[in-house]
């Protein structure tokens, strides 16, 4: 049997499973538009496929969160 990963997780979650602080990922959540997240009523959650490529790409750019 295959396990799946969650496609959409809290900011929540995503800070314990990328090791970022969950204050600073909320931050970037309001401020930063290329951040893969998607508002489902009064809730934002994290594309996690699309965010660990997002956080490869910001380190390839050498970018500061």
């Amino acid at each position: 049997m295959e396990v799946k990963t969650k496609q959409l997780i809290s900011i929540s979650e995503a800070a314990k499973i990328f090791g970022i602080g969950r204050d600073r990922l909320y931050r970037l959540a309001y401020t930063d538009p290329t951040m893969p997240i998607v508002k489902i009523g009064q809730y934002m959650k994290v594309n996690s496929v699309l965010f660990s490529d997002w956080l490869n790409e910001a380190t390839r750019q050498g970018r500061n969160l």
